[in-house]
């Protein structure tokens, strides 16, 4: 009897995937549910695989493509769990494969960091093993290059490197080192024997018959999801070289239809058909262990579909979001459709709520108070405007003998710079002795001489009233514009300025005319 500790032990297991015709989200919403079934079939990839591997063995697995190997790893390092059967596992387990955990992004070094995280060890631990599974990698200066620039057999070099310094229970190699060069494969070969020897255990998937003859105790061949044979390699490879052989001599036709007999195999498969095979296979079982196998088989332990209790989680999820879409629609609070849910449903279904209606009532007062204010605004604002307006005379007459100076605005002129602020123009010309008053530009500065402000005030009535008398005489048909007569030193800017309209207004109402010049006794049509 073998006194080594099992350390895997695989029973009755089996895989099932679920096909879908079409590949939408509305069909993998009802697989999750159960509710997929006639858009379904079911593919066994496993069937009836019972195994037991010891401590310190290297067991190696082989089958044509398809055959299932990679979908039996996967359970065993807990990847994906199996539909019907008990899987045993007595310690820890890694897993490579040429690409296994590896982000084409990041460089060797920082991947070297990133996968022994996950795998549980501490900064400081990959700190002092760092060097060690450099210089195993054999990459040198490419550990800081991105892993996708990587050829097959480097990314395989460093998984594999990574792997044999986590010191794992179990290592589980899915054809990494079938890309790798002879160099590199004999070191990894050497370090695999020093596992075996100190009673770890191997599981090597591979199509390299060699590799699994010099490597291997045992050998599980697996074809079409079934076990077809397990041993030694001595017993397992001859034959699996012979069925190899016999396969390849086979036509197209002949292939295709061996492929096509055992995919329908699969297809078929059910759990009372396993249920059969293993009671054939151990027919002195008592009635008390087949009352347990079976109940045992139709544990369904698939993860893809929900269970009851998820089932119902997310029907109750579907319904309170429904329940509280409708509750924003209306106008009751989501206590209330609780408590009176007939009510709810009845009489306060899409009714505004109270508290929009209250708020809707103050904005509509507010709007109608503000344009009340509006309408009773304008005459304060002219009585204001008034108000100021004498204010700012009074306080006009209590500056008297003024020094002040004037910009110059387009339209001026020497002339009507003196008339508007009540002085002569020898008076200006004075003031400004080195200036030439025969072109004055706007924004140019002049002083203006000393002059009280009653004067200013008596030139300004007078220039008013002038104004007044030739501006207003002659009106056109429509009674609300008149004509204005230009006088000597008059401007566009002086006439617009005295009569309170813009020089833009004026141009308006005269289209014809060209202001550039103003001339004496031309007859300008001023606006309202």
């Amino acid at each position: 009897m073998n006194s080594k500790k099992v350390k895997i032990k695989a029973e009755y297991l089996t895989k099932k995937f679920e096909l879908l015709t079409t590949k939408n989200t509305k069909n993998k919403a009802k697989s999750l549910f159960g509710m997929n079934g006639q858009n379904s079939q079911d593919f066994w990839a496993l069937r009836n695989v019972s195994f037991e591997i010891r401590n310190g063995e290297c067991v190696g697995v082989i089958g044509l493509n398809g055959a299932g190997k990679s979908t039996l790893l996967n359970i065993i390092s807990g990847q994906i769990s199996q539909t019907t059967g008990k899987v045993e596992i007595n310690g820890d387990v890694s897993i490579i494969a040429a690409n296994a955990g590896m982000q084409k992004n990041l460089s060797g070094r920082e991947n070297i960091r990133l996968k022994a995280l996950m795998m549980g060890m501490t900064n400081k631990e990959i700190d002092e093993k760092m060097d060690e599974i450099i210089n195993f990698s054999e990459l040198g200066p490419f550990i800081d290059q991105p892993v996708k620039t990587y050829s097959s057999g480097m990314k395989a070099k460093l998984g594999f490197s990574i792997m044999v310094h986590q010191n794992p229970d179990i290592m589980i190699v899915d054809e990494a080192l079938s890309v790798g060069d002879k160099t590199f494969v004999d070191k990894s070969r050497s370090k695999m024997f020093e596992f075996r020897d100190e009673g770890k255990t191997v599981l090597l998937v591979s199509h390299d018959m060699r590799t699994i003859k010099e490597w291997c105790d045992r050998v599980i061949w697996l074809n079409y999801g079934e076990v077809k044979a397990y041993g030694t390699p001595e017993e397992i490879i001859p034959e699996y070289n012979k069925f190899s052989k016999e396969f390849k001599k086979m036509s197209k036709r002949e292939q295709k239809k061996y492929k096509d007999k055992n995919r329908r195999a699969q297809l078929d498969y059910s759990v009372k058909e396993l249920e059969t095979e293993v009671f054939e296979k151990r027919p002195t079982m008592s009635r008390k262990e087949r009352i347990e196998v079976s109940e045992g088989l139709k544990k369904n332990k698939d993860g893809h579909r929900l269970s009851i209790l998820s089932k119902i989680v997310v029907c109750f999820s579907f319904l309170a979001f429904m329940w509280l879409g409708l509750v924003s629609l209306s106008s009751a609070s989501a206590i209330e459709s609780v408590e009176h849910p007939k009510v709810f449903l009845t009489e306060k279904m899409f009714q505004e709520k109270t508290s929009f209606k209250k708020k809707r009532a103050i904005m509509d007062k507010r709007e109608t108070s503000k344009g009340g204010a509006s309408v009773n605004k304008s005459p304060s604002k002219q009585k204001q405007s008034t108000k100021r307006v004498t204010v700012k005379s009074s306080s006009v007459r209590a500056r008297p003998n003024v020094k002040a100076t004037y910009i110059v605005k387009t339209g001026d002129s020497i002339g009507s710079i003196a008339d508007d602020n009540g002085v002569s123009v020898a008076a200006i010309q004075a003031e400004n002795p080195g200036v030439d008053f025969n072109v004055v530009n706007p924004g140019q500065k002049i002083k203006l001489p000393a002059t009280t402000t009653k004067k200013k005030q008596k030139s300004e009535s007078a220039n008013t009233k002038k104004y007044k008398n030739k501006g207003t005489t002659k009106s056109d048909k429509q009674g609300n514009k008149s004509t204005y007569t230009v006088k000597t030193g008059d401007s566009i800017g002086s006439i617009a300025d005295h009569f309170g309209v813009s020089v833009a207004a004026i141009q308006a109402e005269n289209p014809d005319v060209d202001f550039s010049v103003v001339n004496p006794g031309q007859t300008i049509k001023l606006p309202k």
